[in-house]
């Protein structure tokens, strides 16, 4: 793992720190983890270092999801992974809506969790991203991690947004309201699948339990024949009678 040449190439392109690629780096080397699902990529600055990352423990890939817009930026998704090298790590889509959609479509495919962590940082929405916290949940192993960005981000902190077409359709206290930090608690902290709940640096971290599901219990009915001795005297009379 070289967060600092991650670092060196992407400079100050936004949005994840060298210091949170530490932190995350450390997360995914400590836990094996190989298989991540990120909802919200804009530059695939953060798709870089989890990249990186994960090859640390001997290779692995990442799925990343965001908008189409994101593909407008530059540099996009796609050059920063090929200057980086690591394009052959990762799987990106862009929808025009929602990666709720895409969810939904990858459930839709094959519903078995197959990822070791999942990192949203895209919406910044209660509508969408309460949503995508249960679809990713599907996709999430047990024993594998949860990682919520943007824990109080508020758009009213952000006037530049506010003239966007879906900043418009928002009441002010949704504005004014730190929605990813209602994911956390009110959805997260009481699922009964998770635990080892943490914040840090504006992230909100929590473990999936590791308890595998067991296979049905496969039933028999148990047939027990109990001999009865016969006393010798009703023995006597049957053989006698028999002849």
């Amino acid at each position: 793992m070289n967060p600092e040449r991650i670092k060196r190439i992407v400079g100050e392109i936004p949005y994840m720190t060298l210091r949170q690629a530490r932190i995350i780096g450390g997360l995914i080397r400590e836990n094996g983890i190989r298989d991540i699902l990120e909802l919200g990529f804009y530059h695939g600055v953060s798709t870089c270092y989890l990249a990186d990352a994960v090859c640390s423990n001997g290779g692995g890939t990442v799925t990343s999801l965001d908008l189409e817009g994101a593909l407008e930026l530059s540099p996009n998704i796609e050059q920063l992974l090929q200057e980086v090298g690591l394009s052959d790590r990762v799987t990106f889509h862009a929808d025009p809506q929602s990666y709720v959609w895409r969810l939904m479509k990858m459930l839709e495919e094959d519903p078995t969790p197959r990822f070791d962590l999942v990192y949203i940082d895209g919406s910044h929405q209660w509508k969408t991203d309460g949503f995508a916290f249960f679809l990713a949940d599907r996709l999430l192993r047990p024993g594998g991690w949860l990682i919520l960005d943007d824990l109080d981000w508020k758009l009213a902190n952000y006037p530049h947004l506010k003239g966007t077409e879906w900043a418009k359709t928002m009441g002010e206290e949704e504005k004014n309201t730190a929605q990813i930090r209602k994911v956390y608690e009110l959805l997260v902290r009481s699922h009964p699948d998770y635990g080892e709940f943490k914040t840090e640096m504006g992230w909100a971290f929590a473990h999936k339990r590791g308890e595998a599901t067991l296979p049905p219990t496969e039933v028999r009915r148990e047939v027990v024949i109990r001999h009865i001795p016969m006393p010798m005297e009703l023995i006597r009379r049957q053989m006698k009678a028999e002849q």
